[in-house]
């Protein structure tokens, strides 16, 4: 039987940090040989919630809404420590079309589907699609990186809770757009991402900034 030689608190947060980089770049590697968007776009969020902490499976909608907002917090403390503006690059000048593409995707947009199980008016989830959309224009117009980021990722997650809850159809579903857009958005943010946290990480090993890791390795055997 498998043991342990310390408990989650004993585990320093060097090995926190490090252990965060290592699995979210193995799953980056990962993504490099898939053969599908639909595959790619799997392990590039695999990575990507490596990178920001590991989902708690749960029914709580509160429970959701603070996932949602832990990974609004680190896309926030991502776009203020890229001192090389790589992803202010990408995001404005690389993929705008692609990003508007996104945007203007419905079927990526949570509140339309609120609205589809009764949740919220028909008509309410029209109106927040076209403010959110406004405000990510004129986030991308401006240049204000936090927000075209936060906006962009609330749709990918709703694109991830389709994938990953058995929302789409597997062959005729995955070949939607959102998946093609969503899959190369993905492609080029998030190495850059773990490029900003990783020299983050090498000039501060013990920094706390990205927290702990909800699985730790509690012991030293590789994983």
């Amino acid at each position: 039987m498998a043991s342990f030689t310390r408990s989650a608190d004993e585990v320093p947060q060097h090995q926190h940090n490090s252990d965060r980089m290592r699995r979210a770049e193995t799953w980056h590697g990962r993504s490099e040989k898939a053969t599908s968007p639909a595959e790619k776009f799997i392990f590039l969020w695999i990575a990507f919630n490596a990178a920001y902490g590991s989902e708690v499976m749960t029914s709580d909608p509160a429970a959701r809404l603070r996932e949602r907002e832990k990974f609004e917090r680190f896309l926030q403390e991502i776009a203020k420590r890229d001192h090389e503006r790589e992803l202010e690059k990408i995001v404005l000048y690389r993929f705008p079309g692609l990003i508007r593409s996104l945007l203007e995707n419905q079927y990526v947009f949570q509140p339309f589907w609120s609205a589809v199980q009764g949740s919220s008016g028909r008509t309410d989830w029209s109106r927040r699609f076209k403010g959110e959309n406004r405000e990510a224009v004129r986030a991308l117009e401006s240049g204000n990186l936090p927000t075209i980021l936060r906006i962009v990722f609330l749709r990918l997650y709703t694109l991830r809770n389709q994938i990953f809850h058995g929302g789409a159809t597997f062959g005729t579903g995955w070949r939607r757009d959102q998946v093609r857009d969503g899959s190369q958005i993905m492609a080029s943010l998030v190495p850059v991402i773990l490029k900003v946290m990783q020299r983050d990480i090498e000039n501060a090993p013990e920094s706390d900034v990205w927290g702990k890791v909800h699985y730790p390795r509690i012991n030293d055997d590789p994983e």
